[in-house]
């Protein structure tokens, strides 16, 4: 679950009836098993290791970016993802597959967009 850092609303849930057209990109995502189930499994090894920390704090640019390094290396995700995927770009979709993930948490995790200096878009932050 998450919530405002005002800690005034939790989400549990996606609400695919008011979200922005780009989630269609996610959406049809979702559908491609194999991709899907593998970041799926590398976004939750990478909050249940920061769940073990005193501090829980998940940047979604910097695990994103990790998951995509180590794919690199050992998987052939980007070749997979570019022939089924073409239109779509990776780190916006496994964005919106951790903020799907972390809705469905039995924690409470505060969310936050941060933008940093001289960065175009904003990114997702989540802590406890």
């Amino acid at each position: 679950m998450i919530t405002d850092i005002n800690h005034k609303t939790i989400i549990s849930a996606l609400n695919r009836t008011k979200l922005p057209s780009y989630w269609t990109k996610y959406f049809e995502y979702e559908s491609d098993y194999e991709l899907y189930n593998l970041t799926r499994n590398e976004l939750i090894n990478e909050i249940e290791e920061e769940k073990k920390k005193a501090r829980p704090y998940i940047d979604s640019q910097i695990v994103i970016s990790l998951i995509l390094t180590r794919f690199g290396v050992k998987h052939i995700f980007h070749r997979k993802f570019c022939e089924k995927h073409p239109d779509s770009d990776r780190g916006q979709v496994l964005g919106m597959q951790l903020y799907h993930i972390m809705l469905n948490e039995t924690d409470v995790w505060v969310y936050c967009d941060t933008k940093k200096n001289g960065h175009l878009f904003s990114h997702a932050t989540y802590f406890k």
